[in-house]
């Protein structure tokens, strides 16, 4: 079975990066317990623009994934501090470093 990855961009209302990154540490906080999440990682870029990328073991992970209560309540936090919908990816890794396929 096939990993899978997610990758994607969030932007959030100005003057909220702060906040936003709060958030967005415990929402890994709240992943952490999940079963078949590898990789599960926020990155904070200019202009409060944050990526995400998430690496998990197999479909089923991806799709139960957020569905535990920390997650749950981690994403009250999250959707009002967002400008916009998050752009998100899903994808299947072909070839990394830093990690097993």
């Amino acid at each position: 079975m096939s990993k899978v990855s997610m990758i994607g961009t969030i932007r959030c209302q100005e003057g909220k990066g702060d906040e936003m990154a709060a958030v967005l540490a415990t929402m890994v906080d709240a992943a952490a317990g999940e079963p078949g999440c590898e990789i599960y990682s926020y990155h904070r870029g200019p202009d409060d623009t944050f990526w995400f990328f998430a690496l998990m073991s197999n479909e089923e992970a991806m799709k139960s994934h957020g569905q535990s209560e920390a997650m749950q309540a981690a994403m009250q936090d999250f959707m009002p501090l967002m400008a916009e919908p998050p752009q998100m990816s899903p994808a299947t890794p072909i070839a990394a470093l830093g990690f097993d396929l």
